[in-house]
């Protein structure tokens, strides 16, 4: 929806607030540098009910949206999945996690992405309030989720894989 303010025509997101904030300087960087996440993932984690297989996939970004797909393995049974999004708009880069398909109520904004390494913040998020990509060699991707400075949080070490 649109609003006229005399020759200004201004989108009402804008003036509502919009899912984030206006007034926030440029991403740290774009989704092009986010590319060194792009491609299938495989690594295992660990649950009360013993060691799993955690699969990743994450799309070429586009140039203002990158995809992404989680499931997490106990044999042959999907026992967790997460959809992200990953997209650019005039206000920065935002990671929306959908939970089990759920939207999370929280974005996290792109704050720092340089050779290999990106990092998303929401520190008005409960847990996690980062979530962190590093490249590890040609054939490693490393996330790590935490609470912040002091928080040991959780990682995953994967290696790449053919697409499944």
């Amino acid at each position: 929806m649109w609003i006229r303010l005399g020759v200004i025509i201004i989108p009402l997101f804008l003036i509502a607030g919009g899912s984030h904030a206006i007034g926030f300087a440029d991403a740290a960087g774009g989704l092009a540098e986010l590319s060194f996440m792009t491609g299938c993932w495989q690594g295992s984690f660990q649950s009360r009910s013993g060691t799993g297989i955690i699969e990743e996939h994450y799309t070429t970004p586009s140039s203002n949206v990158m995809l992404g797909t989680t499931r997490y393995l106990m044999g042959e049974r999907t026992v967790q999945f997460e959809l992200t999004v990953i997209r650019e708009d005039s206000s920065g880069v935002w990671l929306t996690p959908y939970p089990g398909g759920r939207r999370s109520e929280h974005d996290f904004r792109l704050t720092h992405v340089e050779d290999g390494q990106a990092l998303f913040e929401a520190p008005e998020h409960d847990y996690p309030t980062r979530i962190w990509y590093t490249r590890d060699g040609e054939s490693g991707l490393s996330a790590r989720i935490d609470g912040g400075e002091g928080d040991a949080g959780r990682g995953w070490r994967l290696l790449r894989t053919d697409c499944f």
